[in-house]
């Protein structure tokens, strides 16, 4: 009777911890938001940080494939010189999932919004996080 009362427990207290899923979609989450911060704070380079500094990491935009961390960066250096230009950032995450069952690697499925003075342009996006030296980074970045 014991033993089928530990179980009954041990199986109740599994049931309440949160799921490796939930921990990791939550964390993918978080960085998203962080981005969307340091966007908002006017800070490309803390904006950058979600990206895998790698020159292997992609960025996909209307002009085509950007390949490199660096040169991703370079990039909304030259089209965000200003805060004013930034704007600010607003992400709506439609989805975000794990793709692996070790969670290293997610996808996220979303929509982008600038709110400038001048006009409020957006758009989607769908990323490829990788875990990598125990956080989640960009590696494919697909925005239109």
């Amino acid at each position: 009777m014991n033993r089928l009362f530990f179980i009954i427990l041990l199986s109740l207290f599994a049931a309440c911890q949160p799921s490796k899923k939930v921990s990791e979609t939550e964390e993918i989450k978080a960085l998203l938001l962080s981005q969307q911060q340091a966007w908002n704070d006017g800070n490309i380079d803390a904006f950058m940080d979600g990206y895998h500094r790698d020159s292997g990491m992609q960025f996909i935009g209307a002009k085509g494939v950007r390949f490199g961390w660096q040169a991703t960066l370079n990039a909304y250096r030259k089209n965000y010189p200003t805060p004013r230009k930034m704007g600010r950032l607003v992400f709506d995450l439609d989805k975000i999932e794990l793709l692996d069952g070790q969670g290293d690697i997610g996808h996220v499925l979303g929509r982008w919004k600038l709110i400038r003075a001048t006009d409020t342009p957006a758009g989607h996006f769908s990323l490829i996080t990788k875990r990598i030296s125990g956080k989640h980074k960009i590696i494919i970045d697909h925005t239109w």
